[in-house]
């Protein structure tokens, strides 16, 4: 009998069992599954928002309240300008512009409040919103725990 065959048959196995190993591994790599896309899709949706989405809707709603601020100050301007003509005794050269000036200090007026409410509601629920696509992560990554 030929002894040589006995140990070369369970080597060749152990070889091809690592090698069948070794495939399957790489095949599973290959192919993600949908769950770890799906984690990764919460992870990149936080650092999205962490370090794009709320930094520049913060940065806009700044520069919109710096403009709404400087269109008040400057209808206010306007508006003193012209009540300096409403003195006349029977007319006001410049009512119609005057109206219209008050009317749109009304406006810009508004439309600042309603940006710092805005920016306050941002930064208000900015945490809340975090922890939200944390928890989202978390629920992801424990269904795939096994």
């Amino acid at each position: 009998m030929d002894y040589r065959l006995l140990i070369r048959i369970p080597t060749a196995l152990i070889v091809l069992s690592k090698m069948l190993f070794v495939f399957c591994i790489v095949a599973q790599a290959q192919s993600p599954s949908p769950v770890s896309s799906a984690i990764e899709a919460a992870r990149l949706r936080i650092k999205l928002y962490e370090g794009q989405e709320y930094p520049l809707a913060r940065r806009l709603l700044n520069s919109k309240i710096t403009v709404a601020k400087a269109q008040a100050d400057s209808l206010q301007r306007q508006r003193d300008e012209y009540e300096q003509f409403t003195k006349f005794k029977y007319s006001a050269p410049l009512f119609g512009q005057l109206e219209h000036v008050k009317v749109a200090q009304v406006e810009a007026a508004e439309s600042l409040k309603n940006l710092n409410e805005e920016k306050a509601l941002l930064e208000r629920f900015h945490q809340d919103r975090m922890r939200l696509l944390e928890l989202e992560l978390k629920v992801l990554e424990l269904s795939v725990a096994p």
